[in-house]
């Protein structure tokens, strides 16, 4: 029988500006960044919210934005994938399906506009655009991860 999965996509804060591709590797949260974060932390502790498994970017702003959910909401693991910096639809879509079946919540914290893209070609909703900071929370009923693909998910909520 098919199980409720969800799928939570984070894009990480506001950062500060950074120049050429090892600046933008080590951009950290912005103020502004960060407090939003902090106020999204917030919400997801007031729900209960937990996580079997984080997948973060190496970046330093998704590194940033995990550790202060982390101080919030609770994971069982949280894993750092060199594949989530500049992934493609195709790459992240490759990464959710080799999760493991046994995890439930799943946060994954990157970038745009692969995350767009990917909340677009599960959901089959148009073009929408997630801004620093914001989360798309999506439904998947499927045995497995490796199950899902397009059109799969229903957009549950838009934080």
């Amino acid at each position: 029988m098919a199980v409720s999965r969800l799928l939570y996509l984070l894009r990480h804060g506001e950062a500060k500006p950074g120049i050429g591709p090892l600046g933008d590797l080590k951009r950290p949260l912005s103020e502004a960044g960060e407090l939003h974060i902090n106020q999204l932390s917030k919400v997801l502790e007031s729900r209960k919210i937990t996580f079997d498994l984080i997948l973060v970017s190496p970046a330093v702003r998704t590194s940033q934005t995990a550790k202060i959910l982390s101080k919030s909401v609770s994971s069982k693991e949280i894993l750092v994938l060199d594949e989530i910096y500049d992934a493609e639809l195709n790459d992240l879509v490759k990464i959710l399906n080799d999760v493991e079946v046994g995890v439930q919540n799943l946060l994954l914290v990157g970038h745009n506009p692969s995350l767009s893209l990917l909340v677009s070609y599960l959901t089959g909703i148009g073009s929408l655009g997630l801004n620093p900071g914001m989360m798309a929370i999506i439904e998947i009923v499927s045995d497995e991860w490796k199950q899902m693909g397009k059109d799969s998910g229903i957009l549950k909520e838009v934080i």
